[in-house]
């Protein structure tokens, strides 16, 4: 099987091929915190169409090297940005991976597929005792500790898991093997981790890939057995671009979703959607009016 990361660069290509893709439009970023707390902050990629592609931005000086190239992308293909995802240039990987997702969202709103009306989340009722969970959520370890549940966290940063929550905490993904359920971060597709945990576990149907930097499609996730892949959807982007601008929360600008392998129809059915609806269109356009 070939890696993770070019799938998802074949995606793009296939999807190139197909589409007529809208040009990007900028790059949105939320107002900098003062506080010394820290936070998990995001960007997004918004094309001339209005789709939108969320990415983190807190991996590696992310925000900061958008700041300094922000205007460079207005304009360009969005194919063209998602193809620099390497996952060693973290920040350019970060943005390439928005890139990917306002592509993706672009296509499913084409398609007439809205993946928010997906009833249930992956990380509402964990199945089994010991729950992994890949970067530090800590409202979901604070709901699974209040249920009894066993909690084993991979982190990176370890300074970020309060020590009072008495938790076990790694930085190698080798400790999810007995994990009976596990919750990853989508920042793993940024810096090109996934396939690492994905071969940590006991099997891949046991992961669900969350967080807005999962609004992709996630057609090379299921295809290495991932059980689910969730993301959010702005339906209106101008209500996400006046909560950045107000510094308000943005997140009920957009509806969460969560894909999951059986339910997801893939991207080939989308595309006939999109030729069907194309097809549609040129035939009702070459009907007769009443003036003939």
């Amino acid at each position: 099987m070939t890696s993770l990361l070019s799938e998802q660069h074949d995606l793009v290509r296939l999807i190139e091929r197909r589409l007529r893709l809208p040009a990007l439009d900028s790059i949105l970023l939320p107002p900098e915190s003062p506080s010394d707390e820290m936070k998990d902050n995001f960007g997004f990629v918004l094309l001339q169409d209005g789709s939108v592609g969320p990415f983190y931005t807190s991996l590696e000086g992310t925000r900061e090297w958008i700041e300094q190239h922000q205007e460079d992308w207005s304009g360009q293909s969005p194919s063209r940005l998602a193809l620099q995802m390497d996952g060693l240039h973290i920040p350019r990987s970060a943005v390439a991976l928005g890139a990917f997702n306002a592509i993706s969202q672009h296509l499913m709103h084409r398609s007439g597929y809205d993946p928010s009306l997906v009833e249930g989340r992956a990380d509402s009722e964990p199945q089994g005792e010991h729950i992994g969970l890949v970067g530090f959520f800590r409202p979901l370890i604070e709901r699974y500790l209040a249920r009894g549940l066993r909690v084993t966290v991979i982190e990176k940063n370890p300074a970020r898991v309060p020590p009072e929550l008495g938790l076990s905490v790694h930085t190698s993904p080798d400790a999810l093997a007995d994990c009976d359920y596990v919750l990853c971060t989508a920042s793993t597709l940024i810096n090109n981790t996934l396939e690492s945990i994905i071969h940590s576990v006991r099997e891949p149907g046991v992961i669900n890939l969350i967080g807005p930097s999962a609004s992709g499609l996630p057609d090379a996730l299921f295809r290495r057995g991932i059980r689910s892949s969730g993301g959010i959807l702005f339906h209106q982007p101008d209500q996400l671009k006046a909560a950045l601008a107000s510094g308000e929360a943005w997140g009920k600008a957009g509806q969460k979703y969560q894909l999951h392998v059986t339910e997801y129809p893939g991207i080939d059915l989308l595309l006939e959607r999109i030729d069907s609806r194309q097809d549609n269109t040129t035939s009702n356009q070459a009907q007769p009016g009443d003036g003939y």
